[in-house]
């Protein structure tokens, strides 16, 4: 994510939490620039209240806990009128992003929707906005709406469905329908993910770039859930997102995506373990039962990309 925001975007900054020692260390090894790291253990210092709740939650909780605290951490040293953006870490940048921005001329704090396609509007009641960018301008409303969400999320923050909450994202409802000044990004080449890509086209433009719909820039990509499932081989979506692959898709931005973790996986060598997340998440017997029918849906739809090892990457 780093790097390909850096092509785009040379004079950004970016802070990183690092959620445990060997991913600070990773970070400190690659050096990357313009990158601040804090560690995990300075920011529960400096935040005790985030502290306070660590034991109350599993890993997975607690982090999605973290995203509001670092964000309204972070606009509180801005400068007036600055924007602080969070970001997913496996998003991927592929043209400037200030088409956002100037979405947000007037604007305190702004948003980004799935844009669901018809067969995955059964997954609105996650939220209806995605929490992979979330942008807050350092003004009243900005900072008002950040320490919301935060304080939101302390109280209560865990990925399942409780009426108008999940996790850190469903919040984000809440904080546009309660605060003025919030605008929703539109644009089709932002966000962009297994969850939509039915519903744009994305071709291949000129020197390398994409076009989405024929003609919006394609701006950063969303590679969720994409895990390594066996040597050399990606599943690249969820199966409940039901979606189909492009050749270009596949091809020309999961592929090279994937040459590019392994080569910084190269870059660093060796990578330090970390113990175990505290939680257990075991399938429930009808998965269990389902799951070579899942697993053969996933390859018809195109979702497995197997690494091609002589290709070196971009």
């Amino acid at each position: 994510m780093i790097r390909s925001l850096r092509r785009v975007e040379p004079g950004c900054r970016v802070s990183v939490l690092c959620l445990t020692p060997s991913c600070e260390q990773v970070l400190r090894r690659l050096s990357e620039p313009g990158v601040t790291l804090i560690s995990l253990a300075d920011f529960e210092r400096d935040n005790p209240d985030v502290l306070a709740i660590k034991n109350t939650r599993c890993t997975r909780d607690y982090y999605f806990t973290l995203g509001s605290c670092l964000v309204t951490s972070l606009i509180q040293e801005a400068e007036p009128n600055e924007i602080v953006t969070y970001l997913d870490a496996d998003l991927s940048f592929y043209s400037s992003p200030a088409p956002i921005f100037e979405a947000m001329a007037n604007a305190s704090v702004g948003l980004i929707g799935h844009r669901f396609h018809r067969w995955t509007k059964r997954l609105e009641k996650y939220g209806r906005f995605n929490v992979g960018w979330v942008s807050f301008r350092y003004d009243i409303v900005g900072r008002e709406a950040a320490r919301w969400w935060r304080d939101s999320c302390i109280e209560w923050c865990y990925a399942c469905v409780d009426g108008d909450r999940f996790a850190d994202q469903k919040y984000l409802e809440h904080i546009y329908a309660r605060f003025p000044k919030v605008v929703e990004i539109t644009h089709p080449g932002t966000n962009i993910g297994p969850w939509n890509i039915c519903r744009h086209s994305v071709k291949r433009g000129a020197a390398g770039t994409f076009v989405v719909d024929g003609q919006f820039p394609l701006i950063f990509f969303h590679f969720s859930g994409l895990r390594e499932v066996e040597p050399d081989l990606y599943l690249c979506s969820n199966v409940s997102y039901l979606g189909p692959f492009s050749k270009t898709v596949r091809t020309g931005l999961y592929a090279p995506y994937i040459r590019l973790l392994e080569q910084i996986r190269r870059e660093l060598g060796d990578i330090p373990p970390d113990p175990s997340p505290v939680w257990i998440d075991y399938p429930p017997p009808r998965r269990r039962m389902l799951a070579p029918v899942i697993r053969l849906a996933g390859r018809l739809a195109g979702h497995y990309v197997r690494r091609d090892p002589g290709v070196k990457p971009q």
